[in-house]
């Protein structure tokens, strides 16, 4: 019979009623061509394996169909499985046709080790070599009368290595009457019988059995042949009919004989006692020893005979002989006669699968489409671990992962154990067959989480009909391409302009390299085959990737068609359940890592994306909303450009770089899907840039700037991190959005001035201060916003103090800065320019700022802790070239501050040209200072100084003001040491310099009294100085003043003429200089002189009584510098004696004390006489007389000295 070629394709999605679950199916084959049988119906699959790229497949029709795996094509140049062709068909021999469940093919058994293969068909076991499926050992040796064959050791299969491959394989060949133990290697053995018959069912650990009849599991020990007793298949409280078995083709096979099954009177499972289960040799059922003769022999018949040596056996499903079982009769006979009869129902296929070294999973329930339970057995006979729960009773059942397959994926997945059973399940009122999924490795409470359903697209509408349908564990695993894990994890560059344009060379390698890195991902392992109609599928497990990405997939809800994006919104719901589902899972290997890392970047940009949606549609979001798609993005860590780049007017700072944006394809669709919403929806959807929406005092600022502004300073700490991609381009884009942010924010506020610690005004300086990348930009942003202080600080974090200068400059000549933060400009340069080294911006800047606050700026040049430090010569000159105004601050810091006396001259001279030109040029100054004279002179005793008086009555309005103080100093000036003879140390140039201010002084001399009085005193004319002192001024007390000093010009200095030096910072009029060197005081001769001159004036006011009173009171005060007879000469004749009596008796009792004194004086220097006179008459009365002759030596004869009389 000519075989139609199967077709193959790629796994299609899973049905949309599934929910993403752990496992998906992958079509391996489909449409495979099935025989039709003898009664013209068309063949159904019942069994499959896989090995080393061959696909064997066994029908009902008696049909092994042989396929061969060859690489898979795509045409997008993606990886797909591989295909499958035709290469052989085989019809095993068999001796009789069997019926139900065991005909046609019913078991292929693949044996790698061993190289052949097992096929049970229709009763009878042939071998064959793989691959080809060539008759094995010559097609001589057969076996009929065969239930089952299987029963590898898995323990062996683990160990598998060259001794194994030398050794062989033994499998169990479960006979109606015994089990068979054989050998297969190059040659088949057997091993031993085993004295057991009916068995369906055999899992083997090392010389321990699990093995099921048609109606309870055992544990056998196949050395020794014991059994353990375990618990029935069935738990139905009562016995069930069994369905009747069809009439057998073979009579010899007693098929129809009634299968008799035992149940337990409870539905949980019965065990047997305690010492029929631990100890196999202290009362277990002892089977017969092992025979040692040779199986099978070359002359053995190849159909079994009948016998009767041993026990019946039960039947398989549908085909088994019956085994011993208890005597049903006590229950049969408690049954009421009105008992309506039962309909049959097909018997619990038993499941036995090892998942452990140490464990068996056995099922039990009631009915095929009631609940089952799945239960761990040890190696002693002990239930163990919690039960599994299936939701109806499993027709198959095989395990996955852990100790299952091969976990060289490099995924984690592997690792979790799941164990899959064909169940039925009623969706939309119809009974299907699904895939149930669950983990058998975890905790009994974590056990129902982990369930999930696949669905089977059969055709069978009977949920009993278990034939056609069924699960298999492949002999090998095989590798399955799964592209949609390349698709997205692979990176692919993100397009933001509105046009796509053509990928150049650079881009397309850097495509290949990405699709060749994630190709290592986009593997999976498959070792699971379900078959069902004509079709074959691999059960494989679904990446974690792919099954958060599908759920992923599912909060985006679109419009009215799949491509609508105009109505596109977020199901945060799903977004969060997923974000949360691997909240705080750590990874194993490094596609855990880029899963989890994948699945919370696109989460977090779902729910962000919904942020910006409510935002275009003017809605506020709610706070937790907000706060949740912040932990997402702050958690995520995807490429901060990307979430800049769905928010209108910070799309414009993402800084892409020459290589582009990189991000996952998955991540790159969704920004791409958001973006065209964004640009289509919202009030407006004319253009990206649309302003309608975008005010910071709305649901702009409150949903997005706020999160952003946080968002990007959590990326600021991540500076410096070599885990950054792209860090140049991401930075700068981060500190761009970030101040752009802060701006629009700070921008809201109404308040100016400096920032307030923990204020949004304190975040925009602390971010300036730190440093931006993006340098260029965020000066473009300063000066959109008017933010000329942020400027500066911009500036300043660079060290461009230049800049810095030139922007506060700005700011204080009137530019629009609209935070406000410089108050005193003034003198915050004052002080940022004695912290420079560069003496030309503090040269220059200083200069500038003199021209503006003269006071200020010079303050800068005259520092004495500033760094850049200028000698006074060079400061003077600097100032009178580019601060002409300032001269005049700097020159008094010199001459009243630091006594400086070589500038005294400039000073007076400035003082003077101020004085002079405010007199030539204002009438109303004269009138002033004529006004003063007169004003003072008529002030009566006692007055202050004049002095005292202008200082106490100088004006307070400008100009006035102005050239009123410049006059006091300079009177400070002229008649101090300043401008006196501490000027010059000569006397002529002294003199000179006098005659040169006398002369510019003598035009207003009317005006300037007090000046021209100095300039006399300094010239010696003291008599033209006394009389202006007591004409011109009226002034007593400083004329007196000038009599004591001798003349000297220190008049009009406040404080009397002595003080301590000043700075800049005091108020000029209390500039009070210090003598650069202290006169000689003046002889008494000097003030007598001065003082009769003072006397004659007197006597020349013009005021009677003033005259008199002036007078009078100079003679009494100072009547010791006057002679009484030039006074009494002076003294007109029509005077009272009582005017002058004061200094008349002073000068009387001056004499008269002068002459008591000189008799006095006279009559000690007479006592003196005397007593020197007595001492020296008694000094003589004591010495003895000398003789003294001619002649004789100079000694005398008494030994004195010879002297003369």
């Amino acid at each position: 019979m000519e075989v139609r070629p199967a077709s193959h394709a790629a796994a299609p999605n899973p049905p949309p009623d599934d929910p993403p679950g752990p496992y998906v199916l992958r079509d391996l084959i489909r449409d495979i061509p099935l025989a039709a049988q003898e009664d013209g119906t068309v063949a159904h699959i019942t069994c499959v394996d896989a090995w080393n790229g061959n696909l064997y497949i066994g029908t009902s029709a008696g049909e092994v169909l042989h396929y061969v795996s060859i690489p898979g094509e795509n045409d997008d140049g993606d990886e797909d499985q591989p295909g499958y062709i035709f290469a052989t068909k085989l019809e095993p021999p068999y001796t009789t046709q069997q019926e139900g469940a065991d005909r046609g093919v019913k078991q292929l058994l693949v044996l790698p080790d061993a190289g052949k293969a097992c096929v049970l068909c229709n009763g009878t076991v042939t071998f064959y070599t793989l691959p080809e499926l060539s008759p094995a050992f010559e097609g001589k040796i057969k076996q009929p009368g065969c239930l089952w064959v299987g029963g590898i050791d898995h323990n062996e299969a683990v160990r598998e290595g060259i001794g194994a491959q030398t050794k062989g394989t033994v499998v169990v060949i479960c006979l109606k009457q015994r089990l068979r133990l054989i050998r297969i290697g190059e040659e088949a053995r057997k091993i031993r019988d085993i004295e057991l018959g009916g068995v369906s069912a055999v899992q083997r650990r090392d010389d321990l059995a699990c093995v099921a009849d048609g109606q309870s599991y055992s544990l056998l020990d196949v050395v020794n042949q014991r059994k353990i007793e375990l618990f029935p298949i069935s738990s139905s409280a009562q016995p069930e009919p069994t369905e009747a078995p069809p009439q057998q083709i073979n009579p010899s096979r007693s098929r129809d004989e009634s299968a008799r099954r035992s149940f337990s009177a409870a539905t949980s499972p019965q065990r047997q006692p305690r010492a029929h289960e631990r100890n196999f040799s202290a009362g277990a059922e002892h089977l017969r020893p092992d025979s040692s003769s040779p199986w099978p022999a070359r002359s053995s018949s190849r159909q079994e005979g009948p016998t009767g040596t041993a026990a019946p056996s039960s039947p398989t499903p549908g085909s088994r002989e019956g085994s011993p079982t208890k005597d049903l009769s006590a229950e049969n006979s408690a049954r009421t006669s009105s008992e309506a009869p039962r309909e049959p129902v097909k018997p619990l296929p038993p499941n036995i699968v090892s998942p452990t070294p140490n464990e068996f999973l056995l099922t039990t329930g009631t009915k095929l489409t009631e609940p089952g339970v799945g239960m761990f057995v040890n190696l002693e006979g002990d239930v163990v671990r919690g039960t599994i729960e299936f939701s109806t009773y499993p027709e198959s059942l095989v395990l996955d992962g852990s100790s299952q397959g091969d976990s060289s994926s490099g995924s984690s997945d592997d690792a979790e154990g799941y164990v899959l059973a064909l169940v039925n399940q009623e969706t939309n009122g119809k009974n299907i067959k699904v895939i149930e999924a669950q983990r058998w490795d975890v905790d009994p409470s974590e056990v129902h989480a982990s369930r999930s359903w696949l669905s089977i697209n059969t055709t069978s509408q009977d949920v009993t009909e278990t034939s056609g349908v069924g699960l298999r564990l492949a002999t090998t695993t095989s590798q399955l391409a799964a592209n949609e894990i390349k698709n997205s994890l692979r990176l692919r560059r993100l397009n933001l302009g509105n046009e796509k344009t053509p990928p150049d060379d650079a881009e397309t390698r850097r495509n290949g390299e990405e699709d060749r890195f994630a190709s290592r991902f986009a593997q999976v392992h498959a070792s699971v085959l379900v078959y069902h109609d004509s079709r074959i599928s691999w059960v494989v497990r679904n990446a974690l990737i792919l099954q958060l990405d599908h759920q992923l997939n599912q909060a985006i809800k679109r419009g009215t068609t799949a491509s609508s994006t105009t109505n596109l919104t977020i199901d945060v719901h799903i977004a969060q359940r997923v974000a949360n589902s691997i909240r705080g899972q750590e990874p194993k290997t490094e596609l855990d890592f880029l899963t989890l890392t994948y699945i919370r970047q696109k989460a977090s940009l779902l729910l962000f994306g919904n942020l910006v949606l409510q935002t275009k549609q003017g809605f506020i979001s709610y706070e937790h909303d907000k706060r949740r798609a912040e932990d997402a993005l702050i958690a995520g860590e995807v490429d901060p450009r990307t979430i800049l780049s769905l928010v209108p007017r910070l799309a414009g700072e993402v800084e892409e770089g020459t290589h582009g944006i990189w991000v996952p394809q998955g991540l790159t669709d969704v920004v791409t899907l958001l973006r065209q919403a964004i640009q289509a929806g919202g009030p407006s959807s004319s253009s990206w840039d649309n302003t309608d929406w975008e005010d910071p005092k709305g649901a702009y600022g409150d949903n997005l700037l706020q999160l952003v502004k946080r968002y990007l300073m959590s990326w600021r700490k991540k500076k410096g991190f070599g885990s950054v991609a792209d860090e140049t381009q991401v930075f700068r884009s981060v500190d761009a959005a970030l101040l752009h942010v802060l701006l629009m924010l700070d921008t809201q506020t109404a308040s100016r001035g400096p920032a307030a610690q923990g204020t949004l005004r304190a975040e925009l300086n602390d971010v300036v201060d730190k440093g931006v990348e993006c340098f260029d930009r965020a000066k473009e942003l300063c000066e959109e916003y008017h933010r000329l202080y942020v400027l500066s600080r911009l500036y300043q974090s660079r060290k461009m103090v230049g800049d810095v200068l030139a922007t506060w400059r700005r700011i204080i000549e009137g530019e629009k800065d609209r935070g406000g933060e410089l108050v005193d400009g003034e003198q915050d340069v004052r002080r940022y320019l004695t912290k420079l080294r560069d003496q030309k911006l503090v040269q220059d800047y200083g200069a500038w700022l003199a021209t503006r606050n003269p006071r200020l700026g010079v303050q800068v040049f005259a520092d004495e802790n500033a760094r850049v430090k200028f000698q006074p010569q060079d400061a003077v000159a600097i100032l009178k070239e580019k601060a002409p105004g300032a001269v005049k601050e700097y020159l008094e810091h010199l001459v009243f501050g630091k006594n400086h006396s070589i500038y005294a001259k400039d000073l007076i001279a400035f003082y003077l040209d101020a004085v002079l030109s405010q007199l030539r040029d204002s009438q109303e100054a004269r009138d002033m200072l004529i006004q003063s004279y007169e004003t003072y002179r008529a002030l009566r005793p006692p007055k202050p100084t004049y002095r005292q008086f202008i200082t106490d009555n100088a004006p307070t309005a400008e100009p006035a003001r102005e050239w009123w103080n410049n006059r006091l100093r300079l009177l400070q000036l002229i008649g101090g040491s300043h401008g006196g003879g501490a000027v010059s140390a000569e006397r002529e140039e002294e003199e000179q310099y006098s005659r040169q201010l006398a002369e510019r002084l003598r035009e207003y001399s009317a005006e300037l009294v007090p000046e021209m009085i100095l300039l006399n005193g300094r010239e010696g004319k003291h008599d033209d100085a006394l009389k202006l002192l007591v004409h011109g001024l009226g002034d007593y007390d400083t004329a007196i003043r000038y009599c004591l000093l001798g003349g000297s010009a220190s008049l009009f200095h406040p404080g009397g003429g002595t003080s301590g030096s000043t700075t800049l910072g005091d108020d000029h009029q209390q500039h009070q200089p210090v003598p650069f060197s202290t006169p000689p005081p003046p002889t008494k001769d000097l003030q007598a002189s001065l003082f009769r001159a003072l006397l004659r004036e007197s006597f020349h006011i013009a005021d009677l009584s003033e005259r008199l009173e002036r007078t009078a009171e100079l003679l009494e005060r100072f009547g010791a510098w006057f002679d009484v007879a030039e006074v009494l000469a002076l003294i007109p004749d029509g005077w009272s004696v009582e005017l002058v009596s004061g200094f008349l008796v002073h000068a009387l009792r001056r004499l008269v004390r002068e002459r008591q004194e000189s008799v006095v004086v006279k009559g000690l220097a007479g006592a003196q006489n005397l007593r020197c006179a007595g001492t020296w008459g008694e000094k003589v009365q004591g010495c003895k007389a000398v003789v003294v002759r001619e002649g004789d030596g100079d000694e005398g004869e008494e030994g004195g000295v010879v002297g003369t009389g």
